[in-house]
């Protein structure tokens, strides 16, 4: 029998792992645009591509907190959201004191809110998530970097490592800054928060997202979140339809829409236009345009 020789097999050997390799990164390719659907919800409740999103969540099941965590909760005033999340019920919008009215950053999860999209981008060391609210973007590092000790300047989305287990990337955050809310009715956190992000590839259109919190300084215990459907777009409708064209193959050019808070934009809305007649919750102090 003629033996076959040495590099042959070798490269025989290289043409079987191929496909292995190529249907593993085709499992593992999430880029593109995403939407994330509220708990327990496998399609969006509207057609149009921001109608249908919801904000990544830690969802209703917020453990107890500790002294240190109800003083800051007490703190804070949400805007009108009565619910047992929030400290207090205060319909008045003058005496809010959310974050984001002033346009300070959202944080995560919190600036996946108010019907935004999301769109990932992998390189070679990292995975990008941009948002199209803030239209900021966080740094899911894959180099095998570890995330930075408690002396780390906080920053307001926090530092993040990611690897892949299997059809799941999971992402380790820390290094929050502790001055944004997780929801909308004012859920706190210390710089201590930690939190793992799951999210595990369905199949090419469809992503499961969930995301555990631990912050010993605030809550007694984990906060467990839900998991979540997320679907892939093909681009946003927030993007002036037809303004790229179309790709070779009839379907649109991918992309997001600027989603910034404007101060200057904020101001009118609570000030001069005040649509619910309730107050101003800029204060008079503050200079813009002026009042009607």
């Amino acid at each position: 029998m003629r033996r076959l020789p040495g590099a042959f097999i070798v490269l025989l050997a290289a043409f079987a792992v191929v496909p292995a390799v190529f249907a593993q990164n085709s499992q593992r390719d999430i880029s593109g645009v995403w939407r994330i659907l509220p708990p327990g919800r496998t399609t969006a409740r509207a057609q149009t591509v921001g109608a249908g999103a919801a904000a990544p969540t830690l969802g209703t099941n917020r453990p107890p907190m500790t002294a240190w965590g109800q003083a800051k909760w007490s703190q804070t005033k949400p805007s009108g959201r009565n619910s047992p999340l929030a400290f207090v019920f205060l319909p008045d919008q003058k005496d809010w004191n959310d974050p984001i009215f002033v346009c300070d950053p959202a944080g995560y999860p919190r600036t996946g809110a108010g019907n935004t999209l999301l769109r990932f981008v992998q390189l070679q060391d990292e995975v990008v998530q941009f948002f199209e609210r803030d239209h900021f973007w966080r740094d899911f590092w894959t180099d095998a970097r570890k995330v930075p000790g408690p002396g780390a300047k906080p920053r307001w989305y926090g530092y993040s490592v990611a690897h892949w287990d299997g059809d799941t990337l999971v992402v380790e955050s820390s290094g929050f800054d502790d001055r944004t809310w997780l929801n909308m009715q004012g859920s706190i956190h210390s710089d201590e928060m930690r939190l793992v992000e799951r999210y595990k590839v369905l199949d090419r259109e469809h992503i499961e997202l969930q995301m555990t919190m631990t912050d010993p300084k605030a809550y007694t215990a984990p906060w467990v979140g839900p998991t979540q459907m997320m679907e892939r777009l093909p681009t946003s409708d927030g993007v002036a339809e037809g303004i790229w064209g179309k790709k070779p193959d009839g379907t649109p050019y991918p992309d997001i829409r600027e989603d910034m808070c404007v101060y200057s934009d904020e101001h009118l809305f609570w000030v001069n236009d005040d649509p619910a007649g309730l107050g101003n919750n800029f204060g008079e102090a503050l200079t813009g345009a002026v009042k009607k």
